[in-house]
């Protein structure tokens, strides 16, 4: 698995403070979560049971896939 951190930096339309990914080795988001500017976890969403990571957000590029979080960041906040 692949862990990132996404802020309004990379995403400008960003709701939230940050955005935390899971991604498989295929590039399909696993779960994510958002994370307020007081550092509370604003919501998790995991994937359906249809499709492989598919709640929306489109698979990421292969380039795309190194981490820049640890997997015990992500699950710390999960």
């Amino acid at each position: 698995m692949v862990y990132l951190k996404w802020t309004q930096a990379e995403l400008a339309t960003l709701q939230v403070a940050a955005l935390y990914t899971e991604v498989d080795e295929d590039g399909w988001v696993q779960r994510e979560l958002g994370v307020g500017a007081n550092g509370s976890v604003t919501h998790q969403i995991v994937p359906s049971d249809g499709t492989p990571g598919w709640f929306g957000i489109a698979r990421l590029s292969a380039l795309m896939l190194t981490s820049n979080v640890t997997k015990a960041e992500f699950e710390s906040l999960w």
